[in-house]
């Protein structure tokens, strides 16, 4: 066997969930048209080197590796992320992945580096494409085990608009994506703060008024990743590595233009379609798809990489595109799409993800009841409206409640409890608790 019969975590809160059915090996694969178009066009990842009992997965899948592990094949082309840690324990074991675009035919060649537990790329071009060439001439054959091919429906609608170009701008100057707590201790917490503060204070003084149209108040979690153009900035620090960071887009926070009345500025408070309006612009050259790849990526980041900077951008992206209701209007596509992505990773997320510390402040469910908000007011696209509908029922299969009861968890939300006094609704997650 190429790897143990269980199926192990892929994301950083995924130890209680089954993600799918084990995988076949090669020999009980059944032979569908499917198999046979992957077997003449599918891609492949050759892993050299792997010791027994690490932990490998592609995509949604993982497993802890047998003795004759040397990778997989059948792999549809297009994008994928490739992880591995040193064990199949899921606590206290970092992790690093690649995104990988794969066109046809295309081999991907890794060897397990026993020095830094990670899978490194081959320094030697010519040993790298005689690998290649072995694993298209079946070499390898008996030691590849088959992508699950019926995930790969599922994982197509996770990256429909995760471009080669967009990854290729957000991902590490050296590819690897490693994974990252959100735990930082007080010094460098405010290290970090000091470093955000200059460097928004040099960009405000450069940009003089139209820096004002950046946002002031957003919350610390929605700080965005640096650029290229700050790579001259001090690294960000890493809880398993000082280098490594995604660059992800600067997502723009609402600041008082000067000049402006007081009911421009609250406006903007409420609704941010021009600030979503200039980041297309300025990040994605007018390409408003690339808004929601971004979106994608940041979400893999997050669950398969355990990178604490994705779900920051993940989180912060959301609440942009979530507050901006005259942008419903104008870019009908932009928001039935932001519905299909926000319904796929809604589906597919793991079921504990909605209780997670990370989310204790239910960010999602306030993104999701903004998101319905303006999404089925009067004169939005039917489209858009139809897919709404299809997120509302989500929404209320995923929280347990009605989306009506789910705007009333909050702080301030009143203590829903039975005649026996026992708590309905668990406000510091929206989850329903047991009644037996």
């Amino acid at each position: 066997r190429f790897g143990e019969a269980r199926r192990l975590p892929c994301g950083r809160r995924l130890r209680r969930s089954q993600l799918g059915p084990r995988p076949p090996s090669a020999a009980q694969m059944e032979r569908t048209e499917q198999v046979e178009r992957m077997t003449e066009h599918g891609c492949a990842v050759l892993c050299l080197d792997c010791p027994e009992g690490m932990l490998f997965g592609i995509d949604y899948s993982a497993w802890s590796v047998g003795p004759r592990f040397m990778g997989v094949k059948l792999v549809p082309p297009g994008l994928h992320f490739v992880y591995a840690s040193g064990s199949s324990e899921d606590v206290g074991i970092s992790r690093t992945g690649f995104f990988l675009h794969m066109k046809p035919r295309e081999v991907a060649v890794f060897r397990w580096d026993p020095a830094t537990e990670e899978l490194v790329r081959p320094e030697n071009a010519d040993e790298e494409a005689r690998f290649a060439d072995g694993v298209r001439g079946f070499d390898f054959d008996a030691n590849l085990g088959p992508y699950p091919l019926d995930l790969s429906a599922q994982w197509s609608e996770l990256t429909r608009h995760a471009s080669a170009p967009l990854v290729a701008k957000i991902e590490p100057v050296a590819k690897a994506v490693r994974s990252k707590r959100a735990e930082y201790d007080a010094a460098s917490a405010a290290t970090e703060a000091a470093l955000a503060a200059a460097a928004a204070a040099q960009q405000a003084e450069a940009d003089g008024e139209e820096g004002d149209d950046a946002m002031d108040d957003a919350p610390a979690g929605e700080e965005s990743r640096p650029g290229p153009a700050e790579a001259s900035q001090p690294p960000r620090l890493e809880s398993n590595s000082s280098v490594g960071s995604l660059f992800f887009s600067s997502v723009p926070r609402v600041r008082r233009k000067k000049g402006a009345a007081a009911a421009e500025t609250t406006s903007m408070h409420f609704d941010r379609s021009k600030l979503l309006e200039q980041m297309i612009a300025r990040d994605y050259g007018g390409d408003e798809m690339g808004v929601l790849g971004e979106l994608q990526v940041a979400y893999i980041a997050f669950i398969l990489g355990q990178n604490f900077d994705g779900f920051e951008q993940w989180r912060a992206l959301l609440l942009l595109l979530c507050s901006c209701e005259a942008a419903a209007s104008t870019r009908p596509e932009l928001y039935a799409e932001l519905c299909r992505v926000f319904f796929a990773q809604l589906n597919q997320a793991p079921g504990d993800l909605f209780g997670d510390d990370l989310t204790k402040e239910n960010f999602l469910g306030s993104c999701a009841l903004s998101l319905l908000e303006i999404c089925d007011a009067d004169g939005i696209h039917p489209k858009v409206r139809k897919r709404c509908g299809k997120l509302r029922e989500l929404v209320q299969a995923k929280f347990g409640i009605s989306v009506e009861d789910l705007a009333l968890i909050g702080e301030d939300a009143p203590q829903i409890v039975d005649a026996d006094g026992r708590d309905l609704v668990d406000l510091s997650g929206p989850a329903l608790i047991a009644l037996d």
